[in-house]
């Protein structure tokens, strides 16, 4: 879950400017839009490796794992190495139109290095596995409404509810912006710690 685009959704949804639930599903449809391509294109690319639908360890999978790892922990790095500030790009977005605002989630969502490098590998995992296309599908559902539910969930709950759901989504943010980058460095570094380790293990399992 991106605290970017939690922040972003709840701004968009609290900011008072007209149209507020058509600019919210805006910013969700271009962050789902994208993350759509990004997984047929991946899943293509994917479902030609060799380990396609074998379910066994294999090189490519260690490969993807020990990337992507590396890459949580640079991101982690610089993180720890960049002092806090404010993100200037969501004050500008927040009264933005429709348009502008699934421009804004379709690229947010594609330049997210921290989302990328751990659905990625759950891609990999699903085209890997052996079991029947259903389970798959179910999987794959479950992976994508869990990448997107920080952009969907708040606007999903004021379609629901109006507006007695914003004030709890301000506080969720608030609470969330407050440790945000100790969340984020937390979270880059123990998965990109595990996602070594376990392609490590893979590589000692192959053949």
């Amino acid at each position: 879950m991106s605290p970017t685009f939690l922040a972003m959704q709840v701004l968009v949804l609290t900011s008072g400017a007209p149209g507020v639930l058509r600019r919210g599903w805006s910013l969700a449809a271009g962050s789902m839009t994208m993350l759509l391509l990004i997984s047929f294109g991946g899943l293509s690319l994917l479902s030609a490796l060799p380990d396609f639908q074998t379910g066994q360890p294999s090189y490519e999978q260690a490969a993807i794992l020990i990337v992507a790892g590396l890459a949580l922990l640079a991101v982690a790095a610089v993180i720890r190495r960049r002092p806090s500030h404010p993100d200037a790009a969501l004050e500008r977005v927040v009264d933005a139109g429709p348009p502008v605002l699934f421009a804004v989630g379709a690229l947010r969502l594609a330049i997210n290095a921290t989302t990328l490098a751990l659905y990625i590998p759950a891609l990999h995992m699903i085209t890997q596995s052996s079991v029947d296309i259903a389970a798959k599908a179910v999987v794959f559902a479950m992976l994508f409404a869990i990448t997107e539910i920080a952009v969907v969930g708040p606007v999903l709950a004021v379609t629901i509810m109006g507006d007695r759901a914003k004030p709890v989504l301000t506080r969720i943010h608030l609470a969330i912006e407050q440790r945000s980058r100790t969340l984020t460095l937390v979270t880059c570094a123990g998965f990109g710690a595990v996602l070594i380790a376990v392609g490590i293990r893979v590589l000692t399992q192959v053949g």
